[in-house]
This record gives C-alpha cells, sequence and structure tokens, in this order.
C-alpha cells in the first residue's frame, strides 16, 4: 500500500488559492512605463496560456507531492515465529500390537490409538514444528522438524511396528532427538516419549541421556503406555521414565486406555502454553522521485511552449 510519510505538507497545496482568495490582483491606477529596450511579450495562440495554467499547476502538484515523501510498503512478511520445537520419540516394538485399548465396542492396538491421539496433538498446535523419531532396538528419525503438519501426519499414518526391530532403546531416542534439535534457533525444546516397555537395547545408559538433554537445554516429556492386564507392560520401567522427565523439567505420565492417553497430550498442551510473538518485515520503496521527476518534466514542457509560441 502507499503511505504518504509527512502528510502535513500537502496543506501547501492550498497556498495558492489563499493567495489568490485574500490577496486578489488590483487593476494598476495608472499606465505602465514602456520602455524601448524592453520587447512586449505577445502570446501566437490564444490556448498556450490556458495550457500552460495547467501545467503550472500540476508541476506544482507533483512537487508538493514528492516533498511529502510518498512511500510503497509491501505486505508483511513472517520472518521470526516463537514457537517450540517438539520432537516425538515413539515405541515400535511388537508390544505396541497388543490390542488392549478399548474403543467404542472393541480392542484395538496401541498403536492405533497412539496414531489418533497423535495427530490431534499435532493439530492443536498449529504455529509449533514437530519431528517424529522411532525407536525399538534402534532409533532413527522418521521426520525431520517441520512446520508442515499435513507431511508430518503422513509419516505417523505411516507408523508400523516392524520398522526398528523388537528390543527398546530408549536412551538412544533422547540422544537423537538432542541431536536433531541442537540446531535449531528456538530456545523451547521439548522431547515427549513415549513406550510400552524398558530400556533393554540401547547403547546409552539412562543417566548419560539426561546429561545429553540437560547440556542442549531439552525439556523431556515421558509417558508410559499400555493397560496394566499382561507381563510385558509390567515390566516397564516406570522409575526411569519419571526420572527422565523430572530431571530434565519434563513430567512424567501413565496412560493406560485412549482416554487417559488423550488427557495426557491435554496436560502437556497446559504444561506448555502455545506462543504467539511473531515477527513481520515490511519493505519500503521511495516513490518521491516519480512526482519529483513529473513536476521536472512538465517545467521544461512550459518552458518550451513559452519559448516557442510567445515573442
Amino acid at each position: 500500500m502507499i503511505q504518504i510519510k509527512y502528510p502535513l505538507v500537502l496543506i501547501i497545496l492550498l497556498l495558492p488559492y489563499l493567495v489568490y482568495y485574500f490577496w486578489p490582483l488590483k487593476e494598476p491606477n495608472r499606465k505602465p512605463i514602456r520602455l524601448p529596450s524592453i520587447p512586449i511579450v505577445k502570446n501566437r495562440s490564444p490556448k498556450i496560456s490556458l495550457i500552460l495554467v495547467i501545467i503550472s499547476v500540476l508541476s506544482y502538484i507533483c512537487l508538493t507531492v514528492a516533498a511529502s515523501r510518498p512511500v510503497y510498503i509491501s505486505d508483511p512478511v513472517l520472518v521470526q515465529r516463537e514457537n517450540y520445537n517438539i520432537m516425538m520419540a515413539v515405541d515400535v516394538s511388537p508390544s505396541m500390537d497388543m490390542k488392549d485399548m478399548f474403543s467404542g465396542k472393541t480392542y484395538v492396538s496401541r498403536l492405533s490409538i497412539l496414531k489418533q491421539e497423535l495427530k490431534k496433538f499435532v493439530s492443536s498446535r498449529t504455529s509449533d514444528n514437530f519431528g517424529l523419531i522411532v525407536f525399538a532396538e534402534k532409533a532413527f528419525i522418521m521426520s525431520p522438524l517441520t512446520c508442515d503438519h499435513k507431511l508430518y501426519n503422513s509419516f505417523v499414518d505411516e507408523l508400523e511396528t516392524n520398522l526398528a526391530g523388537n528390543l527398546t532403546s530408549i536412551g538412544d531416542a533422547v540422544i537423537l532427538a538432542g541431536q536433531t534439535m541442537a540446531g535449531s534457533q528456538s530456545s523451547n525444546r521439548i522431547l515427549i516419549l513415549l513406550t510400552d516397555g524398558k530400556d533393554t537395547s540401547a547403547k546409552i545408559s539412562v543417566d548419560d541421556a539426561i546429561t545429553y538433554a540437560l547440556n542442549n537445554d531439552m525439556k523431556v516429556y515421558t509417558i508410559g503406555y499400555g493397560a496394566m492386564n499382561n507381563n510385558a507392560t509390567r515390566q516397564m520401567d516406570l522409575e526411569s521414565l519419571r526420572k527422565i522427565a523430572e530431571e530434565t523439567g519434563g513430567k512424567y505420565f501413565r496412560a493406560q486406555d485412549p482416554e487417559s492417553l488423550s488427557q495426557v497430550y491435554d496436560n502437556i498442551n497446559a504444561s506448555e502454553p502455545k506462543i504467539t510473538t511473531e515477527k513481520y518485515f515490511q519493505n519500503v520503496y521511495e516513490l518521491y522521485y516519480i512526482p519529483l521527476f513529473l513536476s521536472l518534466l512538465l517545467s521544461f514542457i512550459a518552458a518550451y511552449l513559452v519559448r516557442r509560441h510567445y515573442e
């Protein structure tokens, strides 16, 4: 859009009218004195006088507009947004296929409920960046940090229990999440780690993972997931999950059914309120030279007409 930096300058446009109205020309009482050395100026074409008046007025308007400093300001462009970088570390060991999550009238697998609730959580935080790590015997990045939530959800849909082996490597998942977010500019780094087992194959101990998370300013929320009706879930190392969360400034949660898992994500949302601070940039382009050029051009045209039609 176009703005005028000094709009008060435009008041000068009224000056000729005020002069004309308050100080009108008076008929001379005496005849002018003729000097033989000064030639009499005559206009060959009566229409030229009107044209010169119009050109002079337009030139004056252009010059005044140039002095008011018109500028064009481009549309705002988002250059920085304060948000969260959230890595989701998901256990995809075979036990996640266990159908102990009651949904509707039947029991479904843990992984299917996780996918459903995970996408709901992502959709509730539209301004945040999300990444996805899967882990079992190994840990690897399935999706780097991205603000494209539609793309992210497509990776969530691809989660399967045969992606990373049969064991569980919690420590490796924490380290990998920290490495992924190490280069991010955001100071709000969150890891949400969900598992239904205990660390059985990690090359990194839980204590070393906690130290790495602290050194990289990463807060960890841990979720112990699964119904307490089978031996696999009873062997879950809840104390390690609680320790990781508490020592990194996060929280530990226990989710035994779809409702409690949904409540966990609601609690995380409440603990990490959305940040709406955004910074925008607008380009400013000076336009004063356009009316200034037009004023000079009109002045040259007026000078040409005077030289051509007056003698």
